[in-house]
């Protein structure tokens, strides 16, 4: 196959005309060089800041900016360090967490944090029984034998618990605030917590920022918390978020100083930044990986519920050309284990591919002539790779063995959301951002798992493989679980409704009156780091 750049594959020429705007542009100027506000724009795909609902990418970094949690990661290759936590204790079988608190710690409000906030806020999220709520799975119940002591009883040894800890959706609420606004921690609060309308438009947390602002699809503006409890590391007095997918009006706008930081830059955008001054570009290797679904449920997948369908899928695609599609620095990980986590087995060969044999496969499957399907595929993109370039690709590919796929591209918020999420999907491409910076986190890929269930992968299907959850789960030996790990990529290697096509690099540039603007692969960038020179 005749390899193409992405901006060959990409249809019009977006690109090539930014060049007329950034032609004659010596200097950027600065958004915002009358004071300390820094203006960045940010992909979409998001519907709440209520840190008991977000779970997609770009809430994560305003979460982390208006809230703290019991531990954090201080840097990508760092491990879970206390933040609200003082210091932390696991009983001799592993099934009892010990936290002590700060006492120091005080609310926006001005409401001190208590043992009572902390078992709140992690109630609340698990009883909501939103996307997050997986999370605390392990965690059975939730003592606090004083104001700033908590005991977490879990059901089983879990090796990931403190990385769990630092996720933005444990974030610490003021559990006061947020109960006066129709928030509880109950085990209905699926059905009678109302607060989320108030968290949408204000925060109620303990970080350096409050959210001010959120206007749906536009804009989220954060303004210095003035009651912050603990050393102000940013000089940033207001941060306005502007929701603009598109990189190439991100790439233009940075150009002409509208605003400070692109998020979702790509490498053709790169280029036609190349030689602009006062623009500095921060590259960084993510764990953020794009990925094809067939669900296993013949009523939503039809064909592509049959095994040997999906490994001729699996054979058919052109993992170098995909890799070609999302830029310099992009991988395909064996498997489910991206590359940099512990116990990944590295990558896929780019020339696996193999048409003739896919082609073998289908006819084996009783499909000689081919078929036609409906992909469906939504307008996110993943470190600005429009899936709907992927969805193109996969197209193209499939085409080649008599597969004949017709693209259904629907909005996120219209309906694609929550389809994806309730398994009712047949056929998609989709991205997945780790929840916290631990390989665990990609055991929801497997049967009876958050993400396997999306694909009507039930344990029963393949109980034996459904166990080595657990197993890899109960793995406090770094050893033992790399062992399970490495044993549940071998299986999922030409197996299963999951095919790992691409892990995204990221790509941010912003103006040079900015420092630590760094990228991190939980929260893409720490806003309470970043500095006005």
């Amino acid at each position: 196959m005749k390899k193409i750049s992405r901006r060959d594959f990409l249809k019009g020429s977006a690109a090539g005309m930014a060049t007329a705007a950034l032609s004659g542009i010596g200097t950027a100027a600065s958004a915002s060089e009358s004071d300390n506000t820094v203006i960045i724009a940010m992909g979409a795909g998001f519907s709440s800041l209520d840190p008991g609902y977000v779970y997609e990418k770009y809430p994560q970094l305003i979460v982390n900016a208006c809230y703290e949690t019991l531990f954090r990661f201080y840097s990508d290759d760092d491990t879970p360090q206390p933040l609200l936590a003082e210091s932390y204790e696991f009983s001799e079988d592993g099934l009892t967490l010990t936290v002590s608190l700060r006492q120091d710690v005080v609310f926006a409000s001005g409401n001190p944090m208590t043992s009572a906030d902390v078992a709140f806020s992690i109630n609340r999220c698990k009883n909501l029984v939103s996307n997050p709520s997986f999370i605390c799975d392990t965690i059975e119940s939730i003592d606090t034998p004083d104001d700033y002591t908590v005991v977490f009883n879990l059901n089983q040894v879990d090796s990931a618990i403190l990385s769990k800890l630092t996720y933005n959706s444990l974030s610490v609420l003021d559990s006061a605030v947020v109960m006066e606004n129709g928030g509880t921690s109950d085990e209905d609060a699926a059905s009678t917590d109302t607060a989320q309308t108030y968290l949408n438009g204000t925060s109620a947390g303990s970080g350096l920022y409050v959210l001010t602002s959120y206007i749906t699809d536009e804009e989220v503006v954060l303004e210095k918390n003035t009651a912050y409890w603990g050393e102000e590391t940013s000089n940033v007095d207001k941060y306005i978020l502007k929701i603009q997918s598109d990189s190439n009006t991100q790439m233009m706008t940075l150009a002409t100083g509208d605003i400070d930081i692109a998020l979702n830059m790509t490498d053709d955008t790169m280029e036609e930044l190349d030689g602009a001054e006062d623009i500095e570009i921060a590259n960084g290797a993510t764990k953020t990986v794009a990925f094809v679904m067939m669900n296993m449920d013949e009523t939503y997948g039809g064909p592509v519920s049959n095994s040997q369908v999906q490994q001729a899928i699996r054979l058919a695609l052109d993992y170098e050309g995909i890799q070609m599609i999302c830029g310099e620095g992009t991988t395909t990980p064996y498997d489910i284990i991206q590359v940099g986590f512990m116990g990944c087995l590295g990558e896929r060969p780019t020339d696996y591919r193999d048409v003739e044999a896919a082609k073998e496969l289908l006819a084996e499957a009783g499909y000689a002539d081919g078929f036609d399907i409906d992909m469906t595929v939504t307008d996110l993109d993943m470190e600005g790779i429009l899936l709907t370039d992927l969805a193109q690709k996969i197209k193209s590919d499939l085409s080649e063995i008599g597969i004949n796929v017709n693209l259904v591209t629907e909005a996120w918020a219209a309906g694609y959301g929550d389809a994806y999420r309730s398994g009712t999907l047949g056929f998609t491409v989709m991205y997945w951002g780790p929840d916290y910076m631990d390989p665990n986190v990609q055991l929801e890929f497997l049967p009876g798992g958050t993400v396997g269930l999306r694909a009507g992968w039930t344990a029963d299907m393949d109980p034996d493989l459904a166990a080595l959850y657990s197993e890899a789960m109960a793995a406090t030996d770094n050893e033992d679980r790399i062992a399970v790990l490495e044993e549940i990529q071998e299986a999922m290697y030409e197996y299963g409704p999951f095919i790992m096509v691409a892990q995204a690099p990221a790509h941010i540039a912003y103006n040079v009156r900015l420092e630590g603007v760094e990228f991190r692969d939980s929260i893409t960038i720490d806003l309470t780091s970043i500095n006005v020179k």
